[in-house]
């Protein structure tokens, strides 16, 4: 979709069945469900261009990791003498740069596909929105299960290896510097998992109410400010059901996101559910 007019009722959409073409496509809506989400932020940090570094946002991200990893030898000869816990290891190595919740569902994928495994949080804790409490039950667990972890440090730069090249395969090596000027072991992945911002031009440019932070306005039932134009997931705000509903945060996860996907449809045919977070 690229354009939302809420006077017409229509929005217009690039037709992807034929990708060689440019044609656009108009709808008629009589009720519009805004879900378009987020998109991963990457700050300008020197070298986030580099070969090897990914973004995790939908399933074509997940393909080109995927095809990345089965270009990496399971012997990476670039780190000999530069293991992750300052060994002489050749285990290939991966760092997660964010320890939110998507940070943390691929360094669990990563150890099983063999990884060891750096996580680079520089919030003092893993999992911001967790009480610290919580939060260093799982720390804890993770250490024990061999997981590198740092936090309360963060990522100064991208540099690249010595020996750009792993094995002749293709595969570039990573040394990530940290703020504190620590320099980890070369990664041959490295997954950044640094926050999510609301991908939400098009609702802004539509005119409907976003926060400064560009989150979608809706009120309990998950209606925006524009009327029969509803809106769930990760670009919206709702409130906060620990601190009082007159608080707002953002969950963007995909529990939250369904349940509110669900309230809509209800409440379009004519009940009344509010959403409590």
């Amino acid at each position: 979709v690229t354009k939302i007019n809420t006077e017409t009722k229509t929005i217009t959409a690039i037709d992807e069945t034929d990708p060689t073409s440019s044609k656009t496509l108009t709808a008629t809506y009589d009720h519009l469900i805004i879900a378009v989400g987020a998109e991963p932020m990457k700050p300008p940090i020197p070298g986030i261009d580099r070969p090897g570094l990914f973004a995790l946002r939908n399933l074509q991200d997940m393909d080109a990791i995927v095809e990345w990893i089965e270009k990496i030898p399971d012997e990476c000869t670039t780190c000999h003498g530069n293991g992750v816990n300052g060994e002489d290891d050749t285990k290939k190595h991966a760092v997660i740069a964010g320890a939110g919740f998507v940070g943390l569902e691929m360094m669990e994928q990563l150890m099983r596909r063999g990884f060891e495994v750096t996580v680079v949080e520089m919030l003092p804790q893993i999992l911001g929105p967790v009480d610290v409490e919580m939060a260093a039950i799982v720390e804890k667990d993770i250490i024990r299960k061999g997981v590198n972890l740092v936090t309360g440090d963060g990522i100064n730069a991208f540099l690249p290896n010595g020996d750009e090249t792993v094995n002749g395969g293709g595969v570039t090596s990573t040394v990530v510097e940290l703020k504190s000027g620590k320099k980890l072991a070369p990664a041959q992945l490295t997954i950044l998992g640094m926050g999510v911002k609301p991908d939400t031009k098009i609702v802004q440019d539509a005119g409907i109410k976003c926060t400064p932070r560009g989150h979608i306005v809706v009120d309990d039932y998950m209606r925006t400010s524009v009327e029969n134009v509803w809106a769930a997931g990760d670009a919206v705000e709702i409130g906060n059901p620990i601190a009082g509903t007159d608080e707002k945060w953002v969950v963007p996860l995909a529990g939250p996101a369904n349940r509110q996907g669900r309230m809509i449809a209800d409440n379009i045919y004519g009940m009344s559910r509010k959403y409590k977070g």
